[in-house]
C-alpha cells in the first residue's frame, strides 16, 4: 500500500494539492529518505506536528483527571499510532466520545479549560483548549456522519471500546472495526470521498480488522452502501483495482491527487447520497442537499446569494480553494 501512496504523492500537481489531501507530511518523510529538499513550509508543519504529539498525552491525562465517565478517543493520535511513522499523520484535535458530554464539559471548564467559538454541530459541544497547549478538544455525544445517515450507536461504541494506543491510563479507543467505520462516516460528513488521507486512514485501521466483521457492523448501522463505496475507492487508489463508479464520476480528483473544481464540489454531496443510500431514500436526501445548497448563508440576503451562485457557475471549472478565496473568507463554502 505504501508504495502506491508514494505513487500518488508523485502524481500530485502541486504542493498545495498535497497539503489539501493532507499528504505533505508523508511526502516529507519520503523526500528526506531520498535525499530530496523539503520546503520550509512543510518543515514548519513537521515541527508543529512534533509539538502536537508531545502535548497530546499530557493533555489527555489532564482531561482524564478532570472528567467523570468513560472517554473514547477517536481519530487524531489514535489513528496516527497505526501509521508506520505516527509523525506523518498530522492532527490538531482530540475528539472524545463521552458518556455524559455536558457533565464532562463543565468539569473541564472548572479545571481550567476554556471554551471558544460556537458549536453549530449536533454531534459535539463547543470546542475547548487548555492554555499553553496547542490542541483543540471536542467532546462528542455521537460519531459524525452525513445528515442523511443514521448515527452510530454511542452506547455500543463505548461498551466495545479498547485501551487507547496512546497509553494514557483511562483513555479508551473504538474497537478497530468500529473505528474504521467512524472514520469513513466522519470523512463523508465533510465531503464524500474528498481527500486521499481519509482513505489511507481507513485502510490503515482495516489492516488490524477482520473485514467480514466490519461489513457486518456497517450493515447493523445501516451504512453498508456508504461503506462499500468507500472500500471500492480505497481499492481503486491503493490496490490498483478498477475503482468504482464514484471515483470515475464525481470523485475523479482522487486518482490525480488534485483539488475538486467548483462543479465537483457541488456534485459530490449529491453523488454521495446516491452512492451511499438505498434507492428509496435517495430522493429525500438529494432534495435536502439541494435545499441546503440553494439556501442563503446565515446573515446573507437573497440578492447576495444569487450573485454568489452566479460566480460559482462562472467558476465551475476553477479549483475550489481559488474560488472561495476570490469570494472572500467570510463566504460559506459551496457557492
Amino acid at each position: 500500500m505504501w508504495d502506491r501512496v508514494w505513487e500518488l504523492i508523485e502524481r500530485a500537481p502541486s504542493q498545495s494539492a498535497l497539503r489539501m489531501h493532507k499528504l505533505h507530511l508523508l511526502a516529507a518523510a519520503e523526500w528526506r529518505a531520498r535525499g530530496r529538499p523539503i520546503p520550509e513550509s512543510v518543515r514548519a508543519d513537521e515541527r508543529l506536528m512534533a509539538m502536537m504529539a508531545t502535548a497530546a498525552p499530557l493533555l489527555l491525562g489532564r482531561i482524564r483527571a478532570a472528567c467523570p465517565g468513560r472517554l473514547v478517543l477517536m481519530k487524531g493520535p489514535e489513528v496516527a499510532a497505526a501509521y508506520p511513522d505516527p509523525a506523518t499523520r498530522g492532527y490538531r484535535d482530540l475528539d472524545l466520545l463521552c458518556d455524559e458530554p455536558r457533565a464532562a464539559q463543565l468539569a473541564l471548564v472548572a479545571a481550567g479549560f476554556v471554551e471558544f467559538g460556537d458549536s453549530t454541530y449536533a454531534h459535539h459541544l463547543r470546542p475547548l483548549v487548555y492554555p499553553g497547549l496547542p490542541l483543540v478538544i471536542e467532546l462528542h455525544s455521537q460519531g459524525n456522519r452525513p445528515f442523511w445517515l443514521d448515527p452510530p450507536p454511542t452506547e455500543r461504541l463505548i461498551e466495545s471500546a479498547v485501551p487507547s494506543a496512546t497509553g494514557v491510563p483511562g483513555i479508551l479507543a473504538p474497537a478497530p472495526a468500529a473505528h474504521a467505520l467512524l472514520l469513513a462516516g466522519h470523512a463523508w460528513a465533510h465531503q464524500p470521498l474528498w481527500r486521499v488521507i481519509d482513505l489511507i486512514d481507513v485502510a490503515v485501521l482495516l489492516s488490524d480488522c477482520d473485514r467480514t466483521s466490519v461489513d457486518r457492523l456497517a450493515c447493523a448501522w445501516g451504512w453498508e452502501r456508504m461503506w462499500s463505496t468507500t472500500l471500492a475507492a480505497i481499492e481503486g487508489l491503493l490496490a490498483s483495482s478498477s475503482g468504482s463508479p464514484a471515483t470515475r464520476l464525481w470523485a475523479r480528483h482522487l486518482a490525480s491527487v488534485r483539488e475538486r473544481t467548483v462543479f465537483e464540489e457541488h456534485l459530490a454531496p449529491i453523488g454521495g447520497a446516491i452512492a451511499a443510500l438505498p434507492p428509496r431514500r435517495v430522493p429525500r436526501a438529494v432534495a435536502a442537499t439541494l435545499a441546503l445548497t440553494a439556501a442563503p448563508a446565515p446573515g446573507e440576503t437573497w440578492p447576495d446569494k444569487l450573485r454568489r451562485s452566479g460566480t460559482a457557475v462562472r467558476h465551475a471549472a476553477m479549483a475550489g480553494s481559488r474560488h472561495h478565496q476570490q469570494l472572500g473568507s467570510g463566504e460559506r463554502k459551496g457557492g
